[in-house]
């Protein structure tokens, strides 16, 4: 059992730090919890959306650092509610890990671990926490348990795909591993109508103006596109703008961005576009959008992007690849290995207990509607027309 001396709270990504880096760099974490990436998120999306960062250290018994948790935490009603940093963009949260201090943390309840969290945020001053509201969990992470996937209040929610990438494997050998011999010929017809539209490249933004060409062409698919379906867009929020832009920047001068962004040309045009962020060991896709021009769709520019990106990430000698959460057909066929994610709701307060019956029974519904193709597209449609069309707070 851990106890409350073991415990450090930052108020902001910048007091965290040199503590943080120094954990990322010899210990273990998803890209997802990247200094980088998280840190502008933070500058972006939290302050604009007024959530106060509480970023947990806990130690070892020596004092040493051993675990980050980076939360923040939003009030819903009377209640407090800590989350994982990064919203919905982060399609795996976890704590970053010195080496073995998962596993020794797993002998721990997870509800102990989160009210000691709880007691030490209250202690700082940032108030007190009713209910942990922890989602897209996985159960573990290139070997390494999740001591916060466990446990009462935790259930299966959205599964993610992933391919695991072979160290003795060649690019044709994994393009048949994934596709059969119909399936191969049908897209190489596809990359030849788009080659014949005005010529095809691929590539990874390396410069500011390539990053800004790339990401308009982007917000412009996604917005066309959610507009057809009538479903409410979340990329025209400018706090999500501007934190996807800050995230493509940070580290591109040193050639390791926060967020990679990649584009699939047909001449001057975006095909196809893709971020995701890389540790090193994966390349984990964060969004995706392809152009809306009927005479580009008809080549699957989704499926050509996917697949180019399996064969860049082997090449780059990655151990694995995912296209993040969701049931899209493309995303089955390149990234067939299911990954279960988990969502941890943990009251630590009378208030919360009340709180959690209702994060839980949202959860469930969500959960059902997505199982129900006709009734989500309705409750989108609805969702579209409350709103009027785009978000722009």
């Amino acid at each position: 059992m851990i106890s409350w001396s073991d415990i450090t709270v930052f108020r902001s990504a910048e007091d965290a730090e040199a503590l943080w880096r120094a954990l990322e760099a010899d210990g273990a974490c998803t890209p997802y919890q990247r200094y980088d990436w998280l840190s502008a998120w933070y500058a972006t999306v939290a302050m604009m959306n007024r959530l106060q960062t509480a970023i947990v250290v806990l130690r070892d018994s020596n004092g040493w650092p051993a675990a980050l948790f980076p939360f923040v935490l939003e009030r819903q009603g009377p209640a407090l509610v800590a989350r994982f940093a990064g919203g919905k963009h982060c399609n795996a949260n976890m704590g970053v890990f010195r080496p073995g201090f998962a596993e020794q943390l797993g002998h721990t309840p997870a509800v102990a671990i989160l009210n000691a969290m709880a007691d030490e945020i209250a202690r700082e001053g940032l108030g007190r926490v009713d209910v942990f509201h922890l989602r897209a969990q996985p159960g573990a992470w290139s070997g390494m348990p999740n001591p916060l996937a466990g446990g009462p209040g935790c259930h299966p929610a959205e599964d993610a795909h992933a391919l695991t990438l072979r160290e003795d494997e060649s690019e044709e050998d994994l393009t048949r591993r994934l596709l059969g011999k119909d399936s191969r010929k049908k897209l190489a017809k596809k990359l030849r109508w788009l080659d014949e539209l005005g010529g095809v490249a691929f590539r990874r933004a390396e410069t500011e103006a390539e990053v800004d060409r790339i990401l308009c062409s982007f917000f412009r698919q996604k917005a066309e596109r959610f507009r057809a379906q009538g479903i409410v867009n979340p990329f025209a929020c400018t706090s999500t703008q501007a934190f996807i832009r800050r995230a493509a920047l940070a580290g591109l001068d040193q050639g390791r961005p926060a967020l990679e962004i990649h584009a699939l040309w047909c001449g001057d045009v975006v095909a196809a576009a893709f971020g995701g962020c890389c540790d090193g060991r994966r390349l984990s896709g964060t969004f995706i959008s392809m152009e809306t021009d009927l005479a580009i769709m008809r080549s699957s520019p989704g499926e050509l992007i996917a697949l180019e990106l399996a064969r860049l990430a082997l090449r780059r000698g990655l151990r694995s690849f995912d296209l993040g959460m969701g049931d899209d057909g493309y995303k089955r066929h390149t990234c067939p290995e299911r990954e279960l994610r988990f969502e941890s709701v943990v009251p630590v307060s009378a208030l919360g207990r009340a709180v959690a019956l209702g994060l839980i029974g949202l959860g469930r519904l969500k959960g059902a509607m997505k199982r129900d193709d006709r009734v989500l597209r309705t409750v989108r449609r609805v969702a579209f027309r409350l709103v009027g069309g785009d978000r722009n707070p």
